[in-house]
């Protein structure tokens, strides 16, 4: 966490270190919305990027061999949890 300061025209700088690992450039929009007697401030995410990157990361994923990871997984999870039930 670090300190920044508001300039006479209400300006906030956002600390280097800050927009390096959020990757901020100049004229980004962010959202700012007051919390009682706080601010809120969040980066405006791009929703068509990320379902399209989503959509890619998935194209050749076998749903059925998903499906059954997922099914063994919950009954490894449930073996563990209720023994008495499972044994």
């Amino acid at each position: 966490m670090q300190l920044t300061k508001i300039d006479d025209r209400g300006r906030i700088l956002l600390p280097k270190e800050i927009r390096e690992e959020l990757n901020l450039k100049p004229s980004e929009e962010m959202f700012v919305m007051s919390a009682g007697k706080e601010i809120i401030l969040l980066k405006k995410v791009d929703v068509k990027k990320i379902m399209g990157d989503i959509i890619e990361k998935v194209k050749g994923v076998d749903l059925g061999a998903l499906e059954i990871k997922i099914e063994e997984e919950g009954n490894k999870i449930a073996k563990k949890k209720y023994p008495k039930i499972f044994s």
